[in-house]
């Protein structure tokens, strides 16, 4: 009997312990994705998806064993800097995406964007810049709550055939994994 008396409290020591150094989650505002590019993508179903890779994020096996903190998000009907959501939410930080650029295979994008020149092959992917391949863009900003400034920013950019709300899922997909190691690490 005492032996079990001793389990049982070193058991429930333990798991006091584990409770202790449990990382708290961070909260994190998704706004909708904002489309300043001249293409025509769903912006509240990408902020879903952006919503979805967030959530396999956290069935990784650091956030299952403690060593990272779980991401909790929360959807924003819209991308405006001022939501009233994010303080009834009480969310830490926002994450804001922009879709600033899809260019269509086949199509010239002369004067819609500055080029560089290549001279000579300088062992690139040859693919990269294929007239059959599509090319997006998505710059996201991750901003802490009650600051002006931005926490966290970059840019994403890929190129492939894929149809462009395909192209922009995996640059979604990017994002979410970005912000995560970003939150995670400067957090």
């Amino acid at each position: 009997m005492r032996r079990l008396l001793a389990l049982l409290s070193s058991i429930l020591l333990m798991s006091f312990a584990h409770a202790q150094n449990k990382l708290e989650p961070i909260r994190l505002c998704v706004s909708t994705l904002q489309n300043s590019s001249h293409s025509v993508v769903d912006p509240t179903w990408q902020r879903n998806q952006l919503i979805k890779a967030f959530e396999r994020i956290n069935k990784g096996k650091d956030v299952t064993k403690g060593k990272a903190a779980r991401i909790e998000t929360v959807q924003l009907e819209s991308n405006s800097e001022t939501d009233p959501a994010v303080r009834e939410n009480s969310c830490q930080f926002i994450l804001h995406t922009n879709l600033s650029e899809v260019i269509h295979a086949g199509t010239s994008d002369v004067g819609m964007r500055p080029r560089s020149v290549q001279i000579g092959n300088a062992g690139g992917d040859p693919r990269a810049n294929a007239s059959d391949s599509n090319s997006a863009t998505v710059e996201y900003r991750v901003m802490q709550a009650g600051v002006l400034e931005a926490w966290a920013s970059g840019v994403v950019t890929a190129h492939d055939q894929l149809p462009d709300e395909m192209l922009v899922s995996h640059l979604i997909d990017q994002i979410a994994n970005r912000v995560a190691g970003e939150l995670r690490e400067r957090h």
